[in-house]
């Protein structure tokens, strides 16, 4: 080795360590934007699923059926005393399609016109919050089905199960749709003249993270422009509308 190449060598860590004011400068730019970017991604994302989200439209699924007079009864009984580990969210999505199937019938037998007692307690339970909401002015009953929707698998008859599930709760002042998503992804749904264009949204949705008793966020608003479309279902939510 020459000696002006050792003299280079040893000047370089002296070279790398200097920094001007500008190249500081520059560095703290770079480091903001690196930090905007990074916090930008998971809205980006969670708008790119929005837009890509399944549009279905509702359409019913078979004839008027008289809603039980004990569904509602069964909702509002007090929860005094009764002291019950509450389900975990997907477990009370599960039961609110499966409730919707059974009450598409001439005749519902006895006892299985309402939720689990477990799901409706601690008062008030969002699901019993939900269900009250709609079904509070009805009568009648149609349920809605939702051609094209997510599937969560095979049922008993091999037929898709659908994940999107819905019924259209109908009285002397109109209608209320349950909308029941299962699936992880969102979905759009377009009600037509189920609802009317002035009705309201109540979404229900777990928050993130394990909780015993599930968390969760409740969404109320009234209809607008961004529900031209549809209305967006989040994954695994519970909605009202009306």
């Amino acid at each position: 080795m020459t000696r002006g190449a050792f003299f280079h060598l040893s000047t370089m860590p002296l070279f790398l360590t200097t920094r001007s004011p500008r190249s500081t400068r520059l560095m703290q730019m770079l480091a903001a934007l690196t930090l905007s970017v990074a916090a930008w991604q998971p809205a980006a994302s969670a708008q790119t699923a929005a837009a890509a989200a399944p549009s279905l439209t509702a359409g019913p699924d078979d004839l008027m059926r008289i809603l039980p007079a004990q569904l509602l009864a069964a909702m509002r009984q007090p929860c005094h005393g009764i002291k019950v580990a509450t389900p975990a969210w997907d477990a009370q999505l599960d039961a609110s399609a499966k409730l919707l199937v059974t009450l598409n019938q001439v005749n519902v037998p006895p006892g299985q016109a309402s939720l689990p007692k477990a799901m409706l307690c601690p008062a008030p339970s969002a699901l019993a919050a939900a269900w009250i909401r709609a079904a509070e002015q009805a009568s009648n009953l149609v349920k809605l089905d939702f051609p094209g929707a997510p599937v969560l698998g095979m049922q008993a008859d091999n037929k898709p199960a659908p994940a999107v599930t819905g019924a259209s709760f109908i009285g002397m002042k109109g209608g209320r749709v349950l909308l029941v998503n299962q699936s992880a992804q969102p979905v759009r749904v377009r009600l037509g003249t189920w609802v009317s264009k002035t009705a309201q949204l109540d979404q229900y949705t777990e928050q993130s993270g394990s909780a015993n008793p599930p968390r969760i966020d409740h969404l109320q608003r009234a209809l607008g422009a961004e529900d031209a479309q549809g209305i967006l279902l989040p994954p695994k939510s519970l909605s009202v509308v009306g």
